[in-house]
């Protein structure tokens, strides 16, 4: 188990090694001069003056880049490993305070909206289960197709409509209070809750397919506790994985939601850097992005292993 955990720390390193190298790569592709970029904003007040090659030429030794860019990348990565991501060109400001306080407003978005969908999910599976009712499937069925098929935006809107606008009962945008993130979590766990409850579906028709299920109710066991003891913890093998990228892909995919409800998270801050050609600032996101993705799998891969005692004992043989 302990080479396993090495071996997997390691294929996370190489994770966020990658993502970082390949997008300060395509950050260089992009139009517009990085040397040029910093002199504009930072060091010239008039934006309308005129720059001279000479003054880019300064810039760019001045800040190391006119090295080669492997040379370029080598610095910002041992920076990186101190905790220095540079500072953002659009505020001054340190990259790394920066994200810190907006990764927090995401994480906390995205767990309690991974959390909620997660209840939300083992209620309405369970209650299909129990009802053993074609009506009361088809509705659950029906829900979480809709669930998928809805946009988040126009999900959002219609719940701001409803429970802002015409009930007054929470507030339209804002990350103030508890209130603030009822709607936007109530719209990211919505989406989620589509995808989570077709799959548990499936994974508990064939963890009641196994022949242990017949021998649980020969043994007179009943179905509540056939289902919480039997089919529901080999039915949640491949769930977890699937929830862990679902909280990644939250930490920096809920910008439709953020710009929405006006939350100032991590996804607000990659397209403002990006839309801004802020380098730093857009790198510095994507590596928290990248490592964010890789304690995802991690945490997953180790829960996994918890709960199947098979997939445990064949990685520690290994």
């Amino acid at each position: 188990m302990v080479a396993y955990l090495i071996r997997r720390v390691a294929l996370a390193g190489a994770t966020v090694l990658a993502a970082t190298f390949l997008t300060y790569v395509l950050l260089r592709l992009v139009p517009g001069e990085p040397a040029q970029i910093i002199l504009t904003r930072i060091f010239i007040q008039d934006q309308t003056a005129a720059v001279s090659g000479a003054d880019v030429a300064r810039i760019a030794e001045r800040f190391g880049l006119d090295a080669p860019i492997l040379v370029q990348y080598g610095r910002w990565l041992l920076a990186a490993l101190t905790g220095d991501l540079g500072n953002s060109i659009r505020t001054g400001r340190p990259v790394l305070t920066e994200l810190g306080w907006r990764l927090s407003a995401t994480a906390l978005l995205a767990a309690l909206a991974t959390i909620t969908s997660l209840t939300l999910t083992l209620a309405l599976v369970a209650l299909k289960r129990r009802a053993q009712s074609r009506k009361t499937g088809a509705a659950i069925e029906a829900i979480a197709i809709g669930a998928i098929a809805l946009p988040s935006f126009y999900v959002g809107v219609l719940l701001i409509i409803l429970f802002a606008v015409r009930l007054d009962w929470l507030p339209v945008s804002g990350f103030e209070s508890w209130a603030h993130l009822v709607l936007p979590v109530a719209v990211l766990a919505l989406g989620q809750f589509g995808f989570n409850a077709i799959l548990l579906d499936g994974a508990l028709d064939e963890a009641y397919a196994a022949p242990h299920i017949d021998t649980a109710r020969a043994k007179g066991l009943s179905e509540a506790a056939i289902f919480t003891i039997h089919a529901l913890p080999n039915a949640l093998v491949p769930l977890v994985p699937y929830l862990a990228l679902q909280f990644a892909f939250l930490i920096g995919g809920v910008v439709v939601v953020e710009r929405l409800f006006s939350i100032p998270g991590l996804g607000a801050y990659l397209t403002d850097a990006l839309d801004s050609h802020d380098g730093p600032a857009f790198l510095g996101a994507i590596a928290v992005i990248a490592l964010a993705v890789a304690l995802a799998n991690l945490i997953a891969d180790l829960i996994v292993a918890r709960i199947d005692p098979r997939i445990r004992l064949a990685r520690a043989g290994s």
